[in-house]
């Protein structure tokens, strides 16, 4: 057992770091980071497992030692973004565990919770995606990461269409809410399909007092594609919710960008290019793209070869960039097939 004040970076942990409630915060196994580690602070943990080998205190040669990732300039700014989304996800996880626990909706915390949302993507202005594309994937659950990522993904393409505050309020908690059936699955049926989620998720918000009928019907069609070939219904794009298509592209964005621990947006920059013009909304999809290849633009990212690089150009309706290395070389990724990003560089950053 470690006190957490003399803890380091690159420690692993032995056991799980869980409240007196029962909530998971830190996985065992899990590297601590800087940032992981000022979180501790916050949640006034005072002591944790660390494995073994590592139960030591660091050598005055290994502390001056610099952190083995990138060096990152977090401005006031940023930093702001991310205590906000901590908040952010702390309250989405506890709103997803009391459904999971009651099959009830607790509409007041959610409704609160997708408000935030929507004051942060107005209050970070320009900046919001560059800070969503470096958010840490450890902390909460896995479902309240990714119902959060896309309520605010959701928000930032609305402000894009320039839907009118009531529209993009609407917008956020649809994609806040939009998997929130899979908390009802396991008390639905022991045998489930892909689709289940969705029907379980409009029959659990349906005639809700606070959610309109537009969000449970987003909810319900968020897997249907404009050719007809999503589902519960494999309705075609005249009947789909105009919510529904966006929450359809912010959903693949992230579940792509997060298919190992990593993000890597390129995968999902990708998918969604290959499905623009068949399944998705086109016209969202090109001006969603733009935006993501916009923000990633002198970010750091770490490839195939395990080379550090930045990002300097996109050629014209690409999503593989020309990168420059460390060393100053020049690669150009839509050409050279040999090399690929394999995910963005992270900045560890301490909330206190």
């Amino acid at each position: 057992m470690v006190a957490v004040k003399n803890l380091s970076p690159g420690l692993i942990l032995s056991d799980a770091v869980i409240t007196p409630a029962g909530k998971t915060l830190l996985n065992a196994g899990g590297v601590l980071s800087q940032r992981a580690i000022s979180l501790l602070s916050m949640w006034d943990v005072n002591y944790v497992y660390i494995n073994a080998e590592d139960d030591h205190e660091p050598s005055e040669s290994q502390a001056i030692l610099p952190p083995p990732s990138s060096s990152f300039d977090i401005s006031k700014e940023c930093m702001q973004f991310f205590q906000e989304y901590d908040s952010i996800l702390t309250s989405t996880d506890s709103s997803f565990e009391f459904v999971r626990n009651q099959n009830k909706v607790p509409v007041l915390a959610l409704k609160s919770t997708s408000f935030a949302i929507y004051s942060s993507i107005l209050t970070t202005g320009p900046a919001l995606m560059d800070y969503l594309l470096i958010s840490d994937y450890q902390l909460a659950s896995k479902i309240a990461r990714h119902t959060a990522m896309v309520a605010y993904i959701c928000g930032l393409i609305g402000r894009q269409l320039n839907y009118n505050e009531t529209e993009l309020k609407a917008l956020t908690l649809a994609g806040l809410l939009h998997d929130i059936g899979k908390m009802v699955i396991s008390h639905e049926n022991s045998s489930t399909s892909e689709k289940d989620h969705v029907i379980n998720g409009a029959r659990l918000i349906k005639n809700v007092k606070g959610i309109s009928d537009e969000v449970t019907l987003s909810v319900l069609q968020h897997h249907e594609y404009l050719d007809g070939t999503g589902f519960p219904m494999g309705i075609s794009s005249p009947k789909i919710h105009p919510y529904a298509k966006i929450i359809a592209i912010a959903d693949i964005f992230h579940y792509h960008s997060y298919l190992e621990d990593y993000c890597n947006p390129f995968n999902a920059l990708n998918v969604i290019t290959k499905d623009m013009f068949g399944k998705l909304d086109p016209t969202i999809c090109q001006m969603f793209t733009k935006q993501v290849r916009d923000s990633l633009l002198n970010s750091n990212v770490i490839l195939s070869d395990g080379q550090e690089a930045t990002i300097i150009f996109f050629s014209p309706n690409s999503n593989d960039p020309i990168v420059k290395t460390l060393d100053q070389k020049l690669i150009d990724l839509s050409t050279d097939k040999t090399r690929s990003i394999n995910r963005m560089c992270t900045p560890d950053y301490p909330l206190s």
